[in-house]
């Protein structure tokens, strides 16, 4: 089962630009975790590595925006 998409990349670099966080955890949509990857690439945010959280029983990253 896929995750429904909550967010697009075009919301995401919004909420970035005005200081937003995201924690994404690995069973985002796979769509979310490529946008998150591209927004990285371009230089628009950043991201702790994936780790492992026993609490959540699952990776998660915390990703933030980058002043541009």
């Amino acid at each position: 089962m896929v995750a429904p998409i909550c967010m697009t990349k075009e919301q995401m670099a919004a909420g970035f630009a005005r200081g937003r966080s995201l924690i994404q955890e690995e069973w985002a949509n796979p769509a979310e975790i490529k946008w998150v990857d591209e927004l990285i690439a371009e230089g628009k945010a950043a991201a702790e590595p994936w780790k492992y959280h026993e609490n959540f029983q699952c990776e998660k990253r915390r990703v933030t925006g980058v002043k541009q």
